[in-house]
């Protein structure tokens, strides 16, 4: 994510949560402005302190709702089996990185439509609370919270809802149209071009509120429409590699044969035997020669220098196999997304051999021999 770090913070229904460098600086650019302004506005007369606490414990659970909102998303696309990679937190709110597109438009439909649900569920839940305590004169500050994340997520459900791909509500639209059509690759395409035209008039209204109304509020809605018109062009590039590679078989771009390493080796003898000594930057790991894994130079460097000798490679390979192996007549548009992240491959099997392996270089020379017969 803008090639910056993410730390990962724990994991829920088997799914990894991180939040990336640039989460903090909203974080802490929300949990400032309801402290230092929205508070003290709504809730005069309490010290500052108090005004401080509130601001995180809000913000706090303003971004807890962001992580229902994109569990919402998981959970669905999970239970029609998708595998979620991670959810992670950003700057401009929560993404779910599902490692391969819905099987059909109904599913679609169900799992975007997950997530403004939950916004919205919880801006009624907080609602009410606010209703409730404000029927028994409870603490105006709790009463004002309360307000505030009843109307940030009624207002991110229903943002969420504009149908502008790769936001929920263009995915929303693209089902539709993908159910119409019967063409993904063309429901993709308008609606990539609505969030297009969604991103750019928020560039231009932010900009006209900026010269014309002298508001530097609006700033973020400049930012905010780049982003969306950036993001819609590039789900629908993305798409259209899928499009072209979803009648290639992974066993017409693997490298064969297969390099293996033995899982009971110390690191450090697989470092210098393997990565310095060989010419691979990833290799699969056996033990007793069943395949258990597969390691990169990357995850092997992750381990502390000292630490290397007393380390076996089985220890700290990639062991999902469910993520590393795939057949070899697999389609290779399907196995996209898990070439993202270590270890940056897959291994092919056929009849249970494993018989080859696709970094994202093979398919990059797949595209190129496909676009160069174009």
């Amino acid at each position: 994510m803008f090639g910056l770090r993410n730390w990962r913070i724990g994991s829920l229904f088997g799914i990894p949560l991180e939040i990336n460098v640039t989460w903090l600086l909203v974080f802490a650019l929300v949990a400032a402005t309801l402290a230092f302004s929205y508070f003290p506005t709504v809730a005069p007369g309490m010290p500052l302190q108090v005004y401080i606490l509130l601001g995180a414990v809000t913000a706090v659970l303003f971004f807890a709702s962001v992580v229902a909102h994109e569990f919402s998303h998981s959970l669905v696309a999970k239970a029609q089996g998708a595998h979620i990679a991670r959810i992670t937190l950003f700057i401009f709110g929560g993404v779910s990185e599902m490692e391969e597109e819905p099987s059909g438009p109904g599913h679609e439909f169900v799992m975007a439509i997950a997530g403004p649900g939950m916004s919205i569920l919880l801006a009624a839940v907080f609602w009410l609370a606010f209703v409730a305590l404000q029927s028994v004169r409870g603490p105006n500050a709790i009463a004002q919270v309360l307000q505030y994340l009843a109307a940030i997520n009624l207002l991110l459900g229903v943002f969420n809802l504009l149908p502008g791909f790769p936001m929920d509500g263009g995915r929303v639209l693209r089902s539709i149209l993908w159910a119409i059509t019967g063409n993904l690759l063309k429901a993709t395409k308008w609606a990539s071009r609505t969030g297009q035209a969604i991103g750019y008039t928020m560039v231009a209204g932010g900009i006209l509120g900026v010269v014309v109304g002298h508001t530097f509020d609006l700033v973020w809605f400049v930012f905010l429409g780049w982003f969306l018109a950036s993001l819609a062009d590039s789900a629908y590039q993305q798409q259209v590699v899928k499009t072209q590679l979803s009648n290639v078989a992974v066993s017409a771009v693997m490298s064969s044969p297969v390099v293996s390493a033995p899982g009971d080796l110390d690191l450090e003898t697989m470092v210098e035997r393997y990565f310095i000594g060989g010419h691979h930057s990833r290799y699969p790991i056996k033990d007793d020669g069943r395949l258990v894994g597969m390691l990169s130079l990357p995850q092997a460097k992750a381990v502390p220098r000292e630490q290397w000798r007393d380390t076996r490679v089985a220890d700290v390979a990639e062991r999902d196999l469910d993520r590393l192996v795939v057949p070899a007549n697999e389609s290779v548009d399907q196995v996209l997304d898990r070439l993202v992240g270590p270890p940056g491959a897959v291994l092919v099997t056929r009849d249970g051999d494993l018989v080859g392996i696709v970094t994202r270089n093979d398919v990059v020379h797949a595209l190129q021999r496909i676009r160069g017969l174009s």
